[in-house]
């Protein structure tokens, strides 16, 4: 082999778990924003959500618990499911991050007050 020679036989790792877990994050953050906003809409919603009250989990954080344990719930479920179904499989990592990307930004802009307020019941 010559010295300007690449070797060009390196191995490389299947993306599709590196995606899963990319793609979770951005379905955990949407679950997060989605039940702060649902929280405002439903008085019924609202009491379930309070995970603090009902069950005695998160006393500490109060009617936040149930929207944190529910969206890290469904951030860990997909991500179980997503790496079981994309092991050892090469995915369009471009297109899975911009999908989680937008996950992120509508999960991100439902926390905010001007936005999730005007879902809240009257």
């Amino acid at each position: 082999m010559y010295a300007n020679e690449q070797q060009t036989d390196a191995v490389t790792k299947p993306n599709g778990p590196a995606a899963a877990a990319v793609l979770a994050a951005g379905i955990g953050s949407f679950v997060l924003g989605l039940f702060v906003t649902l929280n405002e809409m439903s008085t019924e919603i609202h009491d379930f959500l309070d995970f603090s009250k009902n069950y005695g989990i998160g006393s500490g954080v109060g009617p936040l618990s149930g929207k944190v344990i529910l969206a890290v719930g469904a951030y860990l479920l997909s991500w179980i499911v997503l790496a079981m179904l994309w092991r050892g499989k090469e995915v369009n990592f471009r297109g899975v991050f911009m999908l989680a990307l937008v996950l992120l930004a509508f999960g991100f802009a439902l926390t905010f007050p001007p936005i999730f307020l005007i879902f809240a019941a009257e």
